[in-house]
């Protein structure tokens, strides 16, 4: 069972979905008008306005991307600065030490 946070984000995808397909949906209208020899630039404006809402909303509901691999080096060498820094302070602030 999905929790409260994953059913909305789902249903906000299904929305994005639904604006992407009718955002493409127009478009092929306007392409139709165009070669109608009266094009109607109002369908295009319109389909381009629901592909942007539609892939906002998509991405708005994507799951983050993974962490990169590419400093992972770097990234190991600055944690274990960090432990040993938090290890000396802390026995440098040991009350059992002190005396």
């Amino acid at each position: 069972m999905m929790n409260e946070t994953g059913d909305r984000k789902a249903f906000i995808s299904r929305i994005g979905t639904f604006f992407l397909i009718l955002g493409v949906l127009v478009i092929i209208i306007f392409i139709a008008t165009d070669i109608g020899d009266e094009a109607y630039f109002r369908y295009f404006f319109i389909g381009i306005i629901l592909l942007s809402i539609g892939f906002i909303l998509k991405r708005m509901s994507a799951p983050p991307p993974p962490p990169s691999k590419r400093f992972e080096g770097i990234r190991k060498i600055q944690q274990k600065s960090r432990d040993a820094k938090a290890k000396k302070d802390a026995a440098k602030n040991d009350p059992k030490k002190k005396k």
